[in-house]
């Protein structure tokens, strides 16, 4: 009878029944011999295991097997001579000897998931096989089950519970927990027999207690299979470094070993398991998720091979900025070359997603690597920044090297995109991973090299700021009073002339080197939406935004400070506004068409276009678009800082008014470098508000009777914008405006 019914377990190993294993097992629940049987089992698989571990990664018989394959296709046997080396050598005997690590090490995966799906099996057929004959009023029940009589498993653990300190029980404790953690169960208790009394009842309790605890913490027999394979695999590498070096090199390959292992054990269902409401509380594989303990075992390897990754990617950097010597960059096969090889390493991770979450990683220090490289090849000093002389040596290779920045970046993340766009791994992030492995590059494209193309051009750009600058403060020169005549067509100013010849000239000379977007159709397929300029257009375009809107800032300031000034050089002045738009225009893409200003630097150009008007507008009228807080079709006031406005009053003024700063005694230089650096406009009104207050201050010196019509404007306009008015009350009177001297008074 025991021999019919170890037939019958052994059969339903091959046949993967439940039938069998349970006739088998309720026979010898019957001779009572199940516990014993039930160890057995369990020991003899490990033992099985242990020994296709050993058998599997064992040098000798690696080697031997090796020398086999290529004894036998060369004719006959080879031996190794005495004195001669056992491990396979560099070459094909080397490759052949990898083929055979991997090939044993598959073997050893296929192996370990048959025997814990025999694992399963058995502790699933304990929960559900039944004895009949069994009173539950008297066995510590598993669960909350109704059925009327007990299961194996509960029979199992009632004999461990009222024999805890048995000399044969620590075996049946192990294997219980052992099967119940292979089988997912989580609860191992929720009902007590009635007859129990209360102190008798907290001895079962808090024995179930404990094993729940041991069930929590153990991974079941693959847990355990994989701490040996884990043990036995870091003991051969440390004995042999060809393994070390397939393994380390080749851990992908290794980690989708164990996941592929992991997933073919998820999928694997048990025929009716779980499938009544009786069942234990029970965990469920995610279907994503590889079991932790697979993960574990190999991740010792998994750090070796991600250093060995990063040396890679940095002995490619290295090699092809030591193989130029020039200080213009590299040409396009090494660019390639170092793109390919992240591309490369990216593609080998994509096996598991934290893996490449980690390499990806790798990739970014890789493109900081090469931000550095290029970094020492950027040229400084006045060579560098110099906007006189034609362009020098040091600007040419500048501008190649912020070319050379903006490919590499462009060809980085079309590669990374191609080789991650639409995987499945893409698709397994959880919640704790901050960003994507593509975020994860372009953050550092766009932090690392957009940096560096910026300030590869600040020195060029500030040059070209200055010079601009200096050109504009030159229209205080000219003159504004006598110009032509009304019915000739305004022309814009000697200096706005020379303004545009230098940034046409500059354009050409010193800027006309970086390349160009991309064509229209790759563009949208090609360039990553995030990371890096995808040209040297594209990083002047960021480079001169802030200088663009500075330079549209101190212009509508200088012209708001000319004077004197008739109402022929305000023509003038608006005539230079829209030429002004014109002289910054070949500083943008070459391909922006007229009006690009506005989609470019939106806010600057339409306080810009907004200030034209105001030139060419009667005072009163300026004061009343104001004073009546709604804009007129001809006179939007509303994008303009009202101590621009304020400014422009002033120079419209008899010469008995100066100008606040002039009455200050700055210059215009000066004055306009400490409004810019001020961005609050009370603060700027109160300036204003004061120079307008010095002046009431003279003509109550003078006992002046009379007060020129712009100051009852500059006051009234600015005592609509500060809270404290001026003191100065004026009378109607039949004669014109005439103020009280001794109340004339600004604060």
């Amino acid at each position: 009878m025991i021999s019919q019914a170890w037939n019958l377990i052994d059969t339903s190993h091959e046949l993967a029944g439940q039938v069998q294993l349970g006739l088998g097992l309720q026979v010898f629940h019957n001779l009572g011999m199940l516990p014993g049987v039930v160890c057995q089992l369990v020991e003899r698989w490990q033992t099985e295991f242990d020994s296709i571990l050993a058998s599997a990664v064992d040098m000798d018989r690696l080697t031997q097997r090796v020398r086999s394959r290529q004894g036998g296709s060369a004719g006959g046997p080879v031996t190794a001579g005495p004195g001669r080396a056992s491990l396979p050598n560099v070459g094909s005997q080397a490759a052949a000897f990898y083929v055979a690590v991997w090939t044993s090490l598959d073997g050893i995966m296929d192996k370990l998931e048959r025997l814990t799906y025999h694992c399963r099996l058995l502790g699933v057929t304990l929960l559900k096989k039944r004895e009949s004959s069994s009173n539950c009023s008297t066995i510590v029940r598993l669960s909350e089950s109704t059925e009327p009589h007990p299961s194996l498993a509960e029979l199992l653990l009632h004999e461990l519970v009222t024999d805890w300190r048995g000399p044969d029980k620590a075996a049946l404790r192990n294997t219980i927990i052992l099967l119940f953690a292979s089988t997912n169960l989580e609860t191992l208790q929720s009902n007590y027999p009635e007859t129990l009394s209360d102190e008798e009842h907290m001895v079962p309790c808090e024995r179930i207690a404990e094993l729940e605890a041991q069930l929590r913490v153990n991974k079941g027999f693959l847990g355990w299979a994989a701490g040996r394979l884990s043990e036995r695999l870091l003991e051969v590498s440390e004995q042999s470094p060809q393994v070390k070096e397939a393994l380390d090199c080749e851990y992908p390959k290794l980690l989708k070993l164990v996941i592929d292992l992991g997933r073919r054990v998820r999928q694997t269902q048990l025929h009716g398991s779980w499938s009544d409401s009786s069942r234990p509380t029970v965990g469920v594989f995610e279907a994503d998720v590889v079991p932790a303990c697979l993960l574990e075992a190999v991740k010792p390897f998994e750090t070796a091979y991600l250093s060995k990754s990063l040396s890679r990617l940095f002995d490619q950097v290295s090699m092809a900025f030591s193989t130029n010597h020039s200080s213009v960059g590299l040409d396009a096969q090494e660019l390639d070359g170092i793109v390919q090889s992240a591309g490369n390493e990216l593609a080998y991770a994509t096996v598991h997603y934290d893996l490449l979450c980690k390499v990806s990683r790798n990739v970014s220090k890789m493109v900081a690597l090469f931000a550095t490289k290029v970094e020492s090849l950027v040229a400084v000093g006045q060579d560098a920044s110099q906007v006189m002389d034609p362009q020098t040596i040091s600007q040419q290779n500048n501008i190649n090297l912020i070319n050379l920045l903006c490919s590499f970046g462009t060809q980085l993340g079309w590669t990374c995109t191609r080789r991650l766009r639409n995987l499945p791994v893409m698709q397994s992030a959880r919640s704790e991973y901050v960003s994507s492995p593509l975020e994860t590059i372009f953050a550092t494209l766009e932090t690392r090299l957009n940096s560096m193309c910026t300030s590869i051009l600040q020195p060029l750009l500030q040059s070209i700021s200055d010079v601009i600058e200096e050109l504009m403060s030159t229209m205080h020169g000219e003159d504004f009073v006598c110009c032509q005549d009304e019915d000739v067509k305004p022309s814009c100013s000697l200096y706005m002339k020379q303004l545009q010849d230098f940034v046409s000239r500059a354009r050409k000379q010193y800027l006309s080197g970086l390349s160009s977007p991309p064509s229209t159709d790759r563009a949208a397929s090609s360039v990553p939406k995030t990371g890096c300029f995808s040209c040297g257009e594209v990083a002047l375009q960021s480079s001169v935004l802030p200088y663009l809107t500075r330079w549209i800032d101190v212009f509508l300031h200088h012209i708001s400070l000319v004077r004197p000034v008739s109402e022929l050089g305000r023509i003038r002045l608006a005539a230079d506004c829209v030429e002004f738009e014109l002289a910054v225009s070949p500083l943008l893409l070459p391909s922006t068409t007229e009006g690009a200003l506005v989609s470019f630097a939106p806010e600057a150009c339409m306080k810009l276009r907004s200030f034209r008007p105001v030139l060419l507008a009667d005072s009163d009228q300026i004061l009343r678009a104001y004073m009546q807080q709604k804009t007129e079709p001809t006179l939007n006031v509303i994008q303009l800082p009202p101590s621009l406005v304020c400014q422009h009053l002033f120079s419209r003024a008899p010469d008995e008014i100066r100008s606040p700063h002039d009455t200050a005694g700055w210059s215009i230089t000066r004055y306009i470098s400490w409004i810019l650096a001020r961005s609050d406009e009370s603060e700027r009104l109160t300036f204003l508000r004061n120079g307008l207050a010095a002046y009431a201050h003279e003509v109550q010196m003078r006992q002046q009777r009379q007060y020129p019509t712009m100051y009852l404007v500059l006051r009234d306009f600015l005592q609509h914008f500060v809270n404290q008015p001026l003191k100065a009350e004026l009378t109607h009177r039949s004669d014109g405006l005439t103020p009280q001297p001794s109340e004339v008074a600004c604060t």
